[in-house]
């Protein structure tokens, strides 16, 4: 299931190898050095979990049979449940989801993407599983109990178990095999990004916040596995993350080699309320029921002091665009940047605004239904410009 890895070092957590990562082709790594998918896309052994305190009601609670830690065989936890939607013909489509750093299988969420008429799945990677009680679960009061061997990050061993859960997943009774997702929500989008290049089995992938590129970054999460990446991937994501910048965003963009979509939204909340965004559910629907797509855009053309990107998908039909722009050049600190919007211009094959002065990044994005958390649209990619001249040349 797993290869061998020669580890020189651990910092926080994070698993470091000898690489040094110092050039490109140092940083980008083969996903088959590390995980064998002949192995991991065979169906794991599992049983009912044994755990009264873990039970929710609709759902099955299980203990999956993972990929070994120190040579030892381990167990996972996980959550499904099937929609009261009656079934299309060829079974169910199905989604997986990835918690995020701090998370669980929060059985709230799983049933609010049971409510979009999913056969739907959620592990708990930190070899956890979550305590149920009287209370209406929140991400904030639902207890864990370690499983054996205690609380763990390992990241091969975590990426193994997702593709695991996934070919479970495919084999559940009424399940339409060739039509599954997985959602990775913060932690979930790093790991998602690396499940994307080792199984090919997804319709599709959400990146919710992460899954980023720093190729001068040594964590075994820098995107280092991006460019293998085998099936379409869509990113929402903020412009004031504390965990992934515009930038290094973008770095992930145009190293993925399958990047279907992106939105880029203003102080996006950074929290498992991420599953509740409905640009997720459009996309969800998009990769799996034949839905409409968001709005998308290519990459954008500066010509003097405006700038401009084609329409390349109108999504239901565009109502508006805006451009999103930060003056702080000189803000180190990249979340704490001020970003503002300001009207764009929408013709019939493209989407332009006029620069303001001072301009240090922008984005255009273009917006067919408005919601909640501004987020149903299509982003440009992002401009950044070296020095802030008052013609806003880059």
């Amino acid at each position: 299931m797993l290869k061998k890895l020669l580890i020189v070092g651990c910092i926080m957590g994070v698993i470091c190898t000898s690489s040094g990562l110092s050039n490109e082709h140092e940083f980008r790594e083969a996903p088959e050095k590390y995980w064998d998918y002949a192995e991991l896309s065979k169906v794991p052994l599992f049983r009912e979990s044994p755990y009264a305190d873990s039970k929710y009601e609709g759902l099955r609670d299980l203990l999956i049979q993972g990929a070994p830690v120190n040579g030892q065989a381990a167990e996972f936890f996980a959550y499904y449940g099937y929609p009261e939607a009656a079934m299309p013909a060829g079974g169910y489509p199905a989604v997986l989801l990835i918690h995020g750093g701090g998370g669980t299988a929060f059985p709230q969420y799983i049933e609010l993407w049971l409510k979009q008429g999913y056969v739907v799945m959620a592990l708990d990677w930190y070899n956890q599983r979550p305590l149920t009680g009287p209370e209406k679960p929140t991400e904030t009061n639902v207890a864990r109990a370690a499983l054996e061997g205690g609380k763990r990050q390992n990241h091969e061993v975590n990426i193994a178990n997702m593709v695991l859960a996934h070919s479970l997943l495919r084999t559940l009774e009424n399940v339409n095999p060739k039509k599954t997702i997985f959602v990775g929500l913060s932690w979930g989008s790093w790991y998602g990004a690396m499940v994307a290049a080792v199984d090919p089995r997804f319709k599709g992938g959400i990146e919710i916040y992460c899954g980023d590129v720093k190729k001068d970054s040594t964590d075994f999460i820098n995107g280092r596995f991006h460019h293998a990446a085998q099936i379409p991937l869509y990113w929402v994501a903020g412009t004031n993350d504390q965990n992934a910048t515009p930038a290094t965003l973008q770095a992930g963009f145009d190293e993925c080699a399958k990047l279907e979509n992106q939105s880029l939204v203003i102080r996006l909340p950074h929290s498992h309320i991420g599953f509740e965004f409905p640009s997720c559910f459009r996309m969800a629907e998009y990769f799996l029921k034949g839905g409409t797509g968001l709005p998308k855009l290519s990459k954008a053309k500066i010509e003097g002091n405006s700038i401009h990107a084609d329409i390349l998908s109108q999504g239901k039909g565009i109502t508006h665009a805006i451009l999103c722009y930060t003056e702080d050049a000189a803000e180190k600190i990249a979340h704490k940047r001020l970003w503002k919007s300001i009207p764009a211009q929408v013709g019939k094959n493209s989407v332009r605004a006029e620069l303001p002065k001072g301009v240090y990044q922008c984005f255009l994005s273009a917006y067919d239904e408005e919601s909640r958390f501004n987020d149903l649209c299509g982003s440009s990619n992002l401009v950044e410009f070296q020095t802030a001249p008052e013609n806003n040349m880059p």
